[in-house]
């Protein structure tokens, strides 16, 4: 008896590995969402960040000896937010301003990590592209000549871990290029490196 039960054992932690594995081994696609908090460098003005959301699907591919690709397709939304800021006359351009962005976001992971079986830590470089679809103010920037870049661009760094079904991954991001270009005013103050920098948790269902 104890034998069948010890042969039966082995057999299902032997099936249990070999599907585990597979996981790991064979392109898969599911769901993600997350937490986005970002914070915004403007020249010479202290802003806040704020934290927002983002959401959408997924698909890893292993190219062998530890790489994966996982490109996405995302709804991600960034802001940030300031008490006051003025132009170079002392006087208030804005105050209590929060502008929120919605991006349609393609980013593209290349991992590196170990298969160890039951689960898969790895790192990861990911560059990615998105479009802006959504603005919200609460407070309009009182200027002339200003306009938002629609497109945005940037490159991530991270590390998460492949458990089953599950995927849970962080990284720091920095957009490049302006969010908007022009002048806040009159006086022909510019606005300058206004962009999206931040960090990311997210965590993804594979089917």
């Amino acid at each position: 008896m104890k034998r069948i039960l010890i042969a039966a054992f082995a057999a299902a932690l032997a099936f249990s590995v070999n599907v585990q594995a597979q996981h790991y081994n064979n392109a898969r696609v599911g769901v993600i969402g997350g937490v986005t908090s970002t914070s915004t460098t403007i020249k010479e003005v202290d802003t806040k960040s704020i934290a927002q959301y983002h959401a959408g699907l997924v698909a890893e591919i292993p190219l062998g000896a530890g790489f994966a690709v996982q490109p996405g397709l995302l709804y991600q939304v960034k802001g940030m937010s300031l008490d006051k800021w003025g132009d170079n006359t002392g006087s208030d351009i804005s105050k209590s301003l929060e502008t929120k962005l919605g991006y349609v976001e393609i980013p593209v992971q290349l991992q590196w990590g170990p298969d160890l079986v039951a689960f898969r830590p790895y790192a990861f470089v990911e560059p990615f592209i998105g479009y802006q679809i959504t603005e919200k103010n609460k407070d309009e920037i009182k200027s002339v000549d200003t306009e938002l870049v629609k497109v945005e661009y940037g490159m991530s760094l991270g590390a998460g871990i492949d458990i089953s079904h599950f995927q849970i991954s962080a990284k720091y991001f920095w957009n490049f290029g302006n969010v908007y270009k022009g002048n806040i005013n009159k006086t022909g103050t510019a606005i300058k490196d206004f962009n999206f920098n931040g960090f990311a948790i997210s965590v993804a269902l594979f089917f």
